[in-house]
């Protein structure tokens, strides 16, 4: 039988049940052994600049390919695409060998996709057995949803179980997206997502997302949304009128001192006068604090094309994002990329 490996949260998601674990409604079998992957990181870094960005060239495409997620041991890279389904996302998956290899062509992870809904955005825990990600199939109270998928077998990206709404207090008949996790030393989930804020309209260039932070029960439902001040976009003195402050996609170190953000907040590279979207970064002290530093542009990364939808990698040295940069003067369909740094 092989050894199923759980981390804390697994762990109390299976308190009271003798000899398996069920979660959300589903079995997923004996528990076998309790063990964390890895000891809780101190403080990673000081790391050096990003280098210049590169196309993921095996992975290109003429449809559009966007927020990547990248598996904790860097051999798949999970991403949302239009190409196979069209004008529907599904979610895809691509792997490869070792992390100097070539990715594969990548095929939709059918187990969470859903024929005429939208499905994308994935996020995944540190144990690799949960998955969370956004949909605006029906079944939750939105027009979109944040959804969430489990499965025995981390290694095996076929493997994941029928998807449910994530259980708790984040989804609301507004607009959720745009999920990332992080868990802190206590093993105490925390979901940052994006949430309609009700101005401009859901799907255009101009609407209003905020994130927000929600702590993860012990049950496996998570607690309320709570917005992030220091994260979103504050109109200041003199910034030009808009209805835009889009402040959604974000990646974070696993010591949870850096967050990367999209945003197409005033400030950022825009294209003929139009705001575009850019990767920011945000720090802070420790976890038991929201109060991030003010955002800054991610240097010589953005193109002002539109560049979004981060991913970093374990060691934090790997950063995969959008981008729709090209060689004609204009902004084209968004496109994978990536760019790696060094630690000092």
């Amino acid at each position: 039988m092989q050894q199923l490996r759980l981390d804390r949260r697994d762990f109390l998601i299976g308190v009271g049940v003798l000899g398996g674990l069920v979660v959300g409604g589903e079995w997923l079998g004996p528990l076998v052994s309790l063990a964390s992957d890895e000891p809780a990181d101190g403080p990673m870094g000081p790391f050096g600049p990003w280098s210049t960005p590169s196309p993921i060239a095996e992975l290109a495409s003429t449809a559009t390919d966007f927020h990547p997620a990248i598996s904790r041991d860097g051999l798949s890279l999970y991403f949302t695409t239009d190409r196979f389904a069209f004008p529907f996302t599904q979610i895809v998956v691509s792997q490869r060998e070792d992390v100097q290899a070539n990715w594969s062509f990548p095929t939709p992870v059918d187990a969470l996709n859903l024929t005429g809904s939208n499905t994308g955005v994935p996020t995944f825990t540190p144990s690799r057995h949960t998955v969370y990600f956004q949909s605006n199939r029906s079944g939750g109270p939105g027009a979109t949803d944040i959804w969430v998928s489990r499965r025995k077998d981390k290694d095996d990206d076929s493997s994941w179980q029928k998807p449910i709404p994530l259980p708790g207090l984040v989804n609301t008949d507004s607009s959720e997206s745009a999920a990332t996790y992080f868990e802190d030393a206590a093993g105490v989930g925390h979901l940052y997502f994006a949430r309609f804020a009700g101005t401009g309209m859901i799907g255009q260039p101009d609407q209003d997302f905020d994130i927000y932070v929600s702590l993860q029960n012990p049950d496996d439902s998570f607690g309320p949304g709570t917005i992030v001040p220091s994260l979103n976009a504050v109109p200041q003195a003199g910034d030009p009128p808009h209805t835009w402050s889009r402040d959604t996609r974000t990646a974070m170190r696993r010591d949870g001192l850096e967050m990367l953000i999209t945003s197409n907040r005033h400030g950022g590279l825009s294209f003929s006068g139009l705001p575009m979207e850019n990767l920011w970064v945000s720090t802070r002290v420790d976890t038991s604090t929201e109060d991030w530093s003010t955002p800054q542009l991610v240097g010589a990364v953005n193109s002002g094309y539109g560049d979004g939808g981060p991913a970093l990698s374990w060691d934090a040295t790997t950063l995969y994002f959008f981008s729709q940069r090209t060689a004609t003067g204009k902004p084209g369909k968004r496109q994978l990329w990536m760019t790696t740094r060094a630690p000092l």
